[in-house]
């Protein structure tokens, strides 16, 4: 008869009934057992006994690979088989008979690792491939030889060490099984279902002041928090300021202007040509206009007169050719000298660009620290920071020098208020509670999730001081209802068919795994404590 082989290989840390699982489900009738160094689990005769039994009861012929003399004495009380190496045909060791003391020691009632074994010699060699040729699990078992044994009066102090043995090892079978069958079991039922998104899109209004929550007007009592900040930087200067010599000449004036008086054109009366402007110096009085043929002729009269004049600019760039200029007078006729005298001499000053630049600079580094100072705040009140409601009232700016006076740099300070709004995350998990209960309406459905730690809040609109209206965005999940606590104590003790026929008839639940530990156990413990309850969601198509 050819019999399917398999070879397990057990770790010193492996734990009998893990021994016992992996030689259950081994799929060979054939099964050899490599065991480790110091295999501690194998020095029991009860484990030993245990191993045995499941193999017979699985239908497997069960083979110990090992050298370790413990291992094989104990091999010998329980009958299992014995092999040195894989490749060694194995046998069931012999009981070696013991003479000290002239006693009789029996392999069925003594201590295991005190029985001695003695190994047959055989040549005879296993294949290791996926069949092995046997005749029977246990062809090579050998009867002691009975003549060999000494008949002796018994020693009662050994058989009280032996009856105290034998309690010990009932004992611990107990409580093994008790262990085994009582304490370990449990049930592991996942219960996979099958959820739907709800997209909820809605407005609230966050007040300030004496307000509770509704629901109804979607209305959200909220806190406000403030903090002013107080910032400086010190910025190189950028503008430039000419403080050089401006040009002058003269600038020759004919009053044209046709109403029969004299007209005074006073000091700084300003004249320009292009993008150069001078300024009159000194005052000077111009005689009334004359007309012929409805055109001026005063200058013809000599009636026109020359009055000094600077550029409004010092520099080089004033230094121009004679030529007209339009008055701001209107109705004065201008011309001017060749303008000389303009020298240029530029320096360093503060600008209004400094200042904005300083402003900016400022701005990056107070707001982030109000917004971090404020959520802080919040948090200290257990409420959610509406980061969309930050705000800051205007700044107050000091520049020192002021602008436009000459220095290399300028220290700029700014002082600003910054505001934030927080809810308290009871009063926005209702909200959104509410708003899935409308999207589901009379659907037999539960809230998995409704949002709260993915929800978006967008600004929409600033009333007046005391209240802030939101735009409130997230996705929720539903699915079947279903109460743990409930279905822990409704499944306690039934049958694996009858727990998947009950909960695979709710509607949502796709299907039931259930799960027993250890691996012997079968059946669903009777207390609710035993079960876990694990729910395996996922979008449903």
């Amino acid at each position: 008869m050819t019999l399917s082989k398999d070879t397990l290989y057990i770790d010193v840390e492996d734990e009998i009934t893990a021994v016992i699982d992996k030689v259950v489900s081994s799929k060979g009738k054939i099964i050899a057992v490599i065991l480790p160094k110091r295999a501690t689990v194998f020095q029991s005769v009860v484990n030993m006994k245990l191993l045995d039994k499941a193999a017979q009861t699985a239908q497997k012929n069960l083979v110990l690979v090992t050298s370790d003399k413990g291992v094989i004495a104990i091999a010998s009380t329980v009958k299992v088989h014995i092999s040195k190496t894989p490749t060694s045909k194995p046998y069931i060791p012999e009981t070696v008979i013991s003479h000290e003391n002239e006693e009789i020691i029996d392999s069925s009632d003594s201590d295991p690792l005190d029985i001695k074994s003695k190994t047959a010699s055989n040549d005879d060699v296993i294949e290791l491939d996926n069949t092995v040729e046997v005749d029977s699990p246990k062809t090579d078992i050998k009867v002691p030889n009975k003549k060999n044994k000494i008949l002796k009066i018994p020693d009662f102090s050994s058989f009280r060490l032996r009856i105290m043995l034998s309690l010990v090892a009932l004992v611990t079978v107990v409580g093994l099984w008790f262990m085994g069958f009582v304490i370990l079991p449990k049930a592991t039922v996942t219960i996979n279902t099958d959820v739907m998104k709800s997209t909820i899109n809605t407005t609230a209004t966050l007040k300030i002041g004496d307000v509770k929550l509704d629901l109804k007007k979607n209305i959200i009592p909220a806190q406000l928090v403030q903090v002013k900040k107080v910032n400086t930087v010190t910025v190189d200067t950028t503008g430039k300021k000419d403080v050089g010599t401006p040009a002058v000449g003269t600038m020759n004036l004919t009053n044209c202007i046709n109403d029969g008086k004299n007209k005074l054109i006073p000091v700084g009366t300003s004249f320009s040509a292009g993008s150069q402007t001078f300024v009159t110096t000194d005052a000077v009085t111009l005689d009334f206009a004359i007309y012929a043929s409805n055109k001026c002729v005063s200058k013809s009269f000599g009636r026109d007169k020359n009055v000094a004049v600077k550029a409004t600019q010092p520099g080089s760039g004033y230094n121009i050719k004679a030529q007209s200029y339009t008055s701001s007078v209107s109705g004065i006729q201008a011309f001017g000298s060749d303008m000389s005298g303009g020298v240029s001499k530029l320096i360093n000053v503060v600008s209004s660009e400094d200042v904005k630049n300083a402003q900016q600079k400022i701005d990056g580094l107070s707001k982030p620290e109000a917004l971090k100072e404020l959520k802080q705040q919040l948090q200290e009140k257990k409420l959610v920071s509406i980061e969309s409601t930050f705000g800051q009232g205007k700044p107050v700016i000091v520049a020192t020098p002021a602008i436009g006076t000459k220095a290399s740099s300028v220290k700029v300070s700014m002082t600003t208020d910054y505001s934030l709004w927080g809810i308290t995350s009871e009063n926005i998990n209702s909200l959104l509670d509410s708003e899935v209960k409308k999207n589901m309406g009379d659907k037999q459905q539960n809230i998995r999730n409704n949002g709260l730690n993915s929800v978006a809040y967008q600004l929409v609109d600033t009333p007046n001081k005391d209240e802030r209206l939101l735009s409130i965005q997230t996705i929720a999940t539903i699915g079947p209802k279903l109460d743990k606590a409930k279905l822990q104590k409704q499944i306690a003790g039934k049958k694996r068919g009858d727990i998947e026929q009950m909960l695979e008839s709710i509607d949502g639940v796709r299907s039931v795994d259930i799960v027993y530990s250890p691996a012997w156990i079968t059946t669903t413990p009777k207390s609710a404590n035993k079960i876990v309850i694990v729910f395996n969601e996922s979008n449903a198509k």
